[in-house]
């Protein structure tokens, strides 16, 4: 046998964690306190949609503050970093 074969029959052959025993019913009685805790209902997931529909109606509406666009030379000295000048041949 090969040594993983020998290393997975010794496992094998281990007793088991005492910690397993009865690992079942404390799996199971968890899920059945968590299926009994109070649950968030969908009427609470409808009034958060249509607070959310609310809110971007709201802001769709008001206006913001506009964005002055500024013009664009060819000598500008920001030019000389643009990308298709930082990629290009030296």
């Amino acid at each position: 046998m090969t040594d993983l074969d020998t290393l997975l029959a010794r496992l094998r052959d281990a007793p088991l964690d005492a910690r397993l025993h009865g690992l079942d019913d404390r799996v199971m009685a968890q899920i059945a306190r968590i299926q009994a805790s109070p649950s968030v209902g969908n009427t609470t997931f409808g009034i958060a949609a249509v607070v959310a529909l609310f809110i971007g109606i709201g802001g769709s509406a008001l206006p913001a503050a506009s964005a002055g666009a500024s013009t664009i030379t060819p000598f500008d000295a920001r030019l000389a970093l643009a990308p298709s000048t930082l990629l290009g041949p030296r």
